[in-house]
């Protein structure tokens, strides 16, 4: 059977994004802790409100970083789905092709 789509390849670039994922993921999960527990560098207002905007900012980029990971991790499903839909297109194809 001939296949305008490479099914291997596309098998590969699914699991190749999948494992992006589950890496992205660990290091994010890892890494969280430690961008969740900023100190103060001193006791006077100005030290309070810095470590306040970066413990703010760190708390949007988990945020937009888990999101993206989500997204990317459907993209790997929908990589996947792809592959097995393009084969089993080209199967219809080819038997409709034989009656």
């Amino acid at each position: 059977m001939t296949f305008f789509v490479d099914p291997v390849g596309v098998a590969a670039q699914s699991v190749a994004e999948a494992t992006g994922t589950a890496t992205t993921a660990g290091v994010l999960a890892g890494s969280a802790p430690a961008m969740a527990a900023v100190v103060p560098m001193g006791s006077e207002e100005v030290s309070t409100l810095l470590a306040t905007a970066i413990q703010a900012h760190n708390a949007q980029f988990l945020a937009e970083t888990g999101a993206n990971v989500a997204d990317r991790g459907m993209f790997a499903a929908n990589v996947g789905l792809s592959g097995v839909m393009s084969v089993a297109t080209e199967a219809v194809n080819e038997a409709s092709l034989l009656l």
